[in-house]
């Protein structure tokens, strides 16, 4: 089952890589919430739901002409999965700007129920359970 899992939110990645959310909510329970590291700074919780999601997406990709999901290393750790990854977007204006994040990613009945993208990954790692 964890390589399963493991495949899965492979495909979620490549999904959001080709900017097609709708591929991305296969893989999302309708309940799905969505943690990232910019929630805290702009006072909201978690975005939930396939509509939050297409939203959220919609908002970010405004932002941007291209963007890319290049992913580092992805597995399973204690029945969930851990990924990371690198964000890189350009602006309408050409420039590009790149983040290397994590994602912990909880599975529930074959689809992921939670998504949480940390910009450290010390802290995901943390999260999961493992240490440096």
């Amino acid at each position: 089952m964890s390589q399963e899992n493991v495949e899965l939110v492979r495909r979620a990645l490549a999904a959001l890589d080709r900017r097609d959310v709708e591929a991305y909510l296969e893989v999302a329970s309708p309940q799905i919430e969505l943690i990232t590291f910019a929630s805290p700074l702009q006072g909201q919780g978690p975005i939930t739901g396939h509509e939050g999601i297409r939203d959220f997406f919609r908002e970010l990709w405004s932002f941007s002409e291209a963007s890319e999901f290049q992913v580092e290393e992805i597995r399973a750790v204690e029945g969930r999965v851990l990924a990371f990854f690198v964000i890189t977007a350009t602006g309408s204006q050409g420039i590009e700007t790149s983040a290397r994040v994590a994602g912990v990613y909880d599975l529930e009945h074959g689809k992921i129920r939670r998504a949480h993208i940390f910009a450290d990954r010390t802290e995901a790692r943390e999260a999961v359970g493992l240490s440096e």
